[in-house]
């Protein structure tokens, strides 16, 4: 092979089992932390108030003190991750569905309630489908496993905010908690199907103690150099200008003149197309590695960003505006796919969840004090401010790329080795496929353990 690896072939099966259950990975933050606000706009309530109600995306962010236990749950018939997958899911479907004869406005006390709770179990959920995913995907299958897993969750997010804030503009509220509630239906169908692959060295048997989990492997990795400063500094600067910019979206859309409906379907086409990004980033991560791709995304986040400014001064034609908004968007896909590839390539199997949830989480702590900030900023001093602060921050993504080159093993950065073919485990198999395994003894210098 001359020194060079093939492109990765995930295991048969994988990518749409991914595909259904990152369907619902973010319906539950992107409604309340993104939708709700918007609604709440549209009803008269403040900018300030709106800000603080968003201050609740803390709760899911802290989903990382969940991980630890998640990954010593004792397994059982259903699986480590998959058992806490499916009775997750059914609770979220019950808030959902409690949720839908309330009033946003008049019963908001009894929303925000149901909302924490809604976060309180998303955490969990997310969780556990963080330590299941890192299971289930190949170590030769990361970079297009990812690019599947983000656009997924792009659609989640489309579903969760735009699709159900122009569900609620012509339907109403019920309508749009009970269709949320509905498309539960689809992960909740793979999961009755799909067995859990078991953790190389990890005992999976039914009622069998969790490995070396739990808080020390949380802490063990925020010890070690390496993950501390991804997780805690790298990610923050590679993707904290997008944030600050996302906050006040809306609220700078409708103050230019724009209808709820347009915003929405506007959104909706954004998302739509960072779908496609996402998949576009994932195999370009196979093909070319981490590193190579890191610097295009800086650039076209920092310029992204700058685009911005004339919506901020009032001026948003339709067809200029919409083209920026869909830009940034899909910059935003790329981001996530890249962090998410390194994420998971730094993950332990042992502590799958934890490992994988930690830099995610901060990524979602740095996105809702970031988007509170940006939208409080706004009601003081105006959108143009928001967005010169984001330029400056978005050129800090440029520093990223030279980290990766310095820190990612060759394997780690890519391109990626030939992923191991196989199936998907179906449920009631006494054997899974264990992720990752090599072929043949000739084939296994090309496994490298993340």
């Amino acid at each position: 092979m001359n020194g060079t690896t093939a492109p990765a072939h995930p295991a048969r099966g994988v990518l749409p089992v991914l595909g259904a259950l990152y369907l619902v990975a973010y319906i539950g933050f992107s409604f309340f932390c993104l939708t709700l606000g918007t609604i709440l706009l549209t009803r008269g309530v403040s900018m300030g108030t709106v800000a603080l109600v968003n201050l609740l995306g803390l709760v899911y962010a802290a989903r990382f003190l969940a991980a630890p236990l998640v990954d010593r749950v004792r397994p059982s018939r259903a699986g480590r991750y998959r058992g806490v997958l499916i009775s997750t899911q059914l609770a979220l479907v019950a808030i959902l569905l409690a949720l839908a004869p309330l009033d946003p406005v008049g019963d908001l006390p009894w929303v925000l309630v149901l909302t924490v709770l809604v976060m309180l179990v998303s955490m969990v959920h997310d969780t556990a489908l963080a330590g299941f995913t890192v299971r289930l995907v190949p170590p030769g299958a990361y970079g297009t496993a990812n690019g599947v897993q983000m656009a997924a969750a792009s659609l989640s997010i489309l579903i969760g905010s735009s699709g159900a804030l122009l569900l609620y503009a012509h339907a109403g509220w019920t309508a749009a908690l009970v269709c949320l509630a509905l498309v539960y239906a689809v992960p909740l169908a793979v999961l009755a199907r799909v067995a859990e692959p078991a953790a190389p060295g990890t005992p999976d048997a039914p009622g069998a103690p969790a490995g070396d989990s739990g808080f020390r492997a949380l802490l063990d990795y925020l010890r070690r150099p390496r993950t501390r400063w991804w997780a805690l500094a790298v990610i923050p600067a590679f993707a904290a200008g997008g944030w600050l910019v996302s906050g006040p979206q809306s609220a700078m859309l409708l103050e230019a003149g724009w209808p709820t409906d347009r915003i929405a379907l506007v959104q909706s086409v954004g998302y739509g197309v960072q779908t496609v990004a996402a998949l576009v980033t994932g195999a370009a991560l196979t093909r070319f590695g981490v590193s190579r791709c890191a610097p295009v995304l800086a650039v076209a986040g920092t310029v992204g960003t700058a685009a911005l400014l004339p919506p901020a001064l009032g001026h948003a034609p339709l067809g200029p505006t919409a083209l920026v908004l869909i830009a940034t968007g899909v910059v935003y896909g790329a981001k996530v796919t890249l962090i998410s590839a390194v994420s998971m390539r730094l993950a332990r199997p042992g502590s799958a969840a934890g490992d994988y949830t930690l830099p995610l989480c901060v990524e979602g702590v740095f996105i809702t004090a970031v988007n509170a900030a940006g939208l409080a900023l706004a009601a003081r001093a105006g959108f143009v401010w928001p967005v010169l602060l984001a330029v400056v921050v978005a050129a800090a993504a440029l520093l990223v790329p030279g980290w990766l080159r310095r820190n990612l093993a060759p394997g780690e950065d890519g391109p990626e080795p030939r992923a191991v073919a196989g199936t998907v485990p179906c449920a009631g198999r006494r054997a899974p496929l264990r992720a990752g395994r090599p072929v043949s003894p000739r084939h296994s210098h090309r496994s490298r353990r993340s």
